[in-house]
């Protein structure tokens, strides 16, 4: 090895060391805190500690750990054993994906700077790997870093001029910008390189049911062609006939949906606001006091009760409901009115 590359070698480790350093807690073996503890319980978890317990520095372990960590949000456990597991083998992508996600969700100070950091030096570890890529400029769209992101996606398509989902990537960016323009260029040209792009069929229908041009629906029955368990897509196709007037076909859909998911909160809310619009309002009652028992921070799903408690003449259990909204969004401003106006 010439001297050139030994000092390259040598610069490298110290770079990755120092990114280790960077990216996880300060205590490296710091306990397990109370509800790692519990977790314990978790049968995976228990099995996967088993296994650790006779091959400690088995990095696949280690990152499978990691990952049901990640997965019962105990973050800082998921985190340890990534920190383990990247210094055993720095060159698995796996580990760095599962590391921005983990501070990506963890949500921390700068812990989404750093997601993106991780992902940087991963794409630089392995610049010709496009899934990594991929999930970098994903990230970069979720942080609105869109010129950043578009940078990402030229250099995939450098590689792979065909690849549907660089293009949907691009649409993404480009929606989130509000050209929807550009976003249905890239999206047509994703699904046409790909037909089986459920997720581009998906945000199509999404911009074409903006738009109240009826090719919406079209594009959200591809995404069901494709997947059909994308409720999702089964959701906005119902709003959209909502929005149209067209109440049997949404109420349709919606039950068909909830046959599927009884926990759907959206689809109850939906059906509620139908409701108030017949003025069944006992109907829109029931149906947005589901959506609230299912999804306990439904914000305008209490602010809605109320209004069809205040409409049926219930002031005092409506006063309730629009304290209960304004108190979890302040910035929401029809509940504060309308607490405001009924206080008075």
């Amino acid at each position: 090895m010439t001297s050139r590359k030994i000092i390259l070698a040598v610069v490298s480790l110290a770079l990755f060391g120092l990114a280790v350093w960077y990216f996880m807690p300060e205590k490296k073996e710091a306990p397990l805190s109370q509800a790692a503890q519990e977790l314990q319980a978790d049968p995976e978890l228990t099995e996967l500690t088993k296994a650790l317990e006779q091959d400690p520095n088995n990095d696949t372990l280690l990152y499978l750990r990691a990952s049901t960590y990640y997965k019962l949000d105990a973050f800082d456990e998921a985190l340890a054993d990534l920190e383990k597991a990247m210094r055993i083998d720095s060159m698995q992508p796996a580990h760095y994906h599962l590391l921005a996600d983990v501070l990506l969700d963890y949500a921390r100070p700068n812990d989404s700077k750093k997601a993106i950091e991780v992902l940087k030096l991963a794409a630089q570890r392995f610049p010709d790997r496009i899934p990594t890529l991929l999930k970098l400029s994903e990230f970069q769209l979720i942080v609105k870093k869109h010129g950043d992101a578009l940078t990402t996606l030229d250099k995939i398509l450098q590689r792979d001029p065909q690849n549907a989902e660089a293009f949907y990537m691009a649409g993404r960016v480009a929606l989130d910008k509000g050209d929807t323009t550009s976003a249905i260029a890239s999206l047509q040209k994703s699904v046409r390189i790909d037909p089986e792009n459920a997720d581009a069929w998906f945000f199509l229908g999404r911009i074409f049911g903006n738009r109240n041009n009826t090719l919406a629906v079209q594009y959200y029955d591809n995404a069901l062609r494709v997947d059909s368990t994308y409720l999702e897509a089964q959701e906005f196709k119902a709003v959209f006939y909502k929005k149209r007037g067209d109440y049997d076909k949404a109420f349709a859909i919606y039950r068909d949906l909830l046959l599927r998911d009884p926990d759907y909160a959206n689809a109850y809310f939906d059906m509620g606001v139908i409701y108030l619009e017949l003025d069944s309002l006992s109907k829109a009652y029931d149906n947005f006091n589901i959506a609230t028992k299912v999804d306990p921070i439904f914000v305008k799903a209490y602010y809605y009760r109320g209004v069809a408690s205040e409409k049926m003449g219930n002031k005092e259990a409506a006063l309730a409901d629009y304290k209960q909204a304004s108190g979890m969004a302040p910035e929401f401003q029809d509940a504060q009115e309308a607490k405001t106006r009924l206080e008075r």
